[in-house]
């Protein structure tokens, strides 16, 4: 599977995720189970990034503006995302404040995952990504 798949198939479980946790509220432990798996897999979904797409889009003269200021929006934007798992992880917060964080939160990664999945990532496909090309027999 492409990374890029991969990638895109993490912005779908997230949403399933952040969309369920909207349904469920935070209340109770089905919600706090959702705000913790939301959370890891958006730790894992950053990681990826930041191991693999992103440095191959740096390495390449073709992308390597536009790693930098996605690799610069995101240094700034993780810390925020984070704060607001680490915020509720408790469950204890008032759900009409849960809910307006949640949906500024979904707004941010609606914006910024339709950029990725537009840009980005096809820039990488375009750039970066290995053929596939069986190796030479010799």
């Amino acid at each position: 599977m492409r990374l890029t798949d991969i990638l895109r198939d993490q912005h779908a479980q997230l949403y399933v995720l952040l969309d369920e946790l909207q349904g469920v509220g935070l209340a109770g432990p089905e919600g706090r189970e959702r705000l913790r798996k939301a959370r890891q897999a958006m730790v894992a979904h950053l990681a990826l990034e930041d191991s693999r797409l992103y440095p191959a889009l740096q390495a390449h003269p073709s992308t390597s503006t536009l790693a930098r200021r996605y690799v610069g929006e995101m240094q700034q934007l993780t810390p925020a995302l984070l704060a607001f798992f680490d915020a509720y992880h408790e469950g204890n917060a008032d759900p009409e404040a849960f809910s307006r964080s949640l949906g500024q939160l979904l707004a941010v990664l609606k914006q910024r995952i339709g950029r990725e999945e537009n840009q980005l990532y096809p820039a990488y496909e375009a750039h970066c990504e290995p053929t596939g090309l069986p190796p030479t027999q010799a």
